[in-house]
């Protein structure tokens, strides 16, 4: 039997994959199936501690813990992706749970969630993960008011620490060249290209199938996003929908004979079947990808770098060749160009630079026409 029961109301289905959980919902039983079990523990703990109204709704006197089990597992999981609900349920599970869990809903005050965040930033959490925080319980809070249990949400004067601007590697053109010598004829030469010549995701290189590619009309489609969640790979939709594109590489021959070359390799090979693999024909897993690059580059004594790493080698060299930013941004699958700008604020700095150069040359050689005369 496949099906097995790991403690009470919780069962694990080896063939399957995985977990059963018997609920309560509205005074009845149900079952419910989960990926993974912190997943399945999380929703049973909902069920079982959460005083609730009708509807299963937790009520008034139900305390944090309660309220954020319930907004994770009843509201949260219906439009989130299962990465992002893992991240937030480990920030529940592993800091707001043991620091405010126990505290009731109604009692909880600004000072209490001011010195949380304080906390979280004297042990050693990075502001903007520490704004992650502050954001994941405004946001349930907000709910709460919505749905009458709170009257106002404390989160209004609370002040969140500032954000910090993230710090990105990106290598240069000489650097890129490097890079594509090392990994010639190895698995990482795709993936490396991808990322370097088109700037896709990891996510986006992992989830690339046959049937995304186009060789006579050399066009490549971004369809889905492949990435680990708790050790688990699963497949999901892009990040965003911009982020579904089509990418032409007719420009790019070198990418296209490397697709040709793999292509002709793999004469058996399926049109949904994947296109980074292994050299045991398995398709790895996003994390082990990123060891295995930092491992090729520093053996080979170049600076560490990850895939996103080349997704802004990517966008360096393109604003260096005077892309248009509005340019860099579609390809690169943001949701806006606000978005690029924010990310890519440093080469914003460069392009600064340089017009103010130019407006300098253009002034200046005027100066010299005026002494001529």
């Amino acid at each position: 039997m496949s099906r097995k029961t790991i403690q009470k109301n919780l069962a694990y289905d080896s063939e399957r994959q995985v977990y059963y959980a018997v609920l309560r919902r509205e005074g009845r039983r149900c079952t419910r199936t989960f990926r993974s079990r912190e997943a399945a523990l999380a929703a049973l703990q909902a069920s079982a501690d959460a005083p609730a109204q009708p509807g299963g709704v937790p009520g008034e006197a139900c305390t944090l813990r309660q309220w954020l089990a319930w907004w994770l597992e009843e509201v949260l999981a219906r439009d989130r992706a299962e990465s992002t609900l893992y991240a937030y349920r480990n920030i529940v599970r592993c800091h707001l749970a043991p620091a405010l869990g126990e505290t009731p809903l109604r009692a909880l005050t600004p000072v209490m969630i001011q010195t949380y965040l304080h906390d979280r930033l004297d042990g050693g959490l990075s502001p903007n993960t520490v704004r992650k925080h502050y954001v994941l319980l405004g946001t349930a809070l907000n709910l709460a008011v919505r749905m009458e249990l709170l009257d106002r949400s404390p989160m209004g004067r609370v002040t969140p620490p500032k954000r910090r601007e993230s710090a990105y590697t990106f290598y240069s053109p000489v650097q890129m060249q490097t890079l594509f010598t090392l990994v010639r004829d190895t698995m990482l030469e795709l993936p490396v290209k991808l990322a370097a010549y088109l700037g896709l995701r990891r996510s986006e290189i992992c989830a690339l199938r046959w049937e995304h590619v186009d060789l006579e009309r050399k066009i490549l489609s971004i369809r889905e996003a492949r990435t680990e969640v708790g050790g688990r790979v699963v497949l999901k939709q892009p990040k965003t929908r911009t982020s579904v594109r089509r990418l032409g590489i007719a420009g790019l021959q070198d990418l296209q004979q490397l697709l040709e070359t793999i292509r002709k390799s793999r004469p058996q090979a399926r049109p949904g079947d994947w296109i980074v693999l292994r050299e045991d024909g398995q398709a790895p897993k996003p994390d082990q990808l990123t060891r295995d690059l930092l491992t090729a580059v520093r053996g080979a004594g170049l600076p560490p770098i990850t895939l996103h790493g080349l997704r802004h080698s990517f966008a360096s060299v393109a604003n260096s060749q005077g892309v248009p930013m509005f340019d860099i941004s579609r390809t690169l699958g943001h949701s806006s160009l606000a978005v690029t700008s924010s990310i890519y604020t440093h080469l914003f700095d460069d392009t600064e630079t340089l017009a103010l150069s130019q407006v300098a040359q253009a002034i200046d050689a005027a100066a010299a026409q005026v002494s001529a005369k």
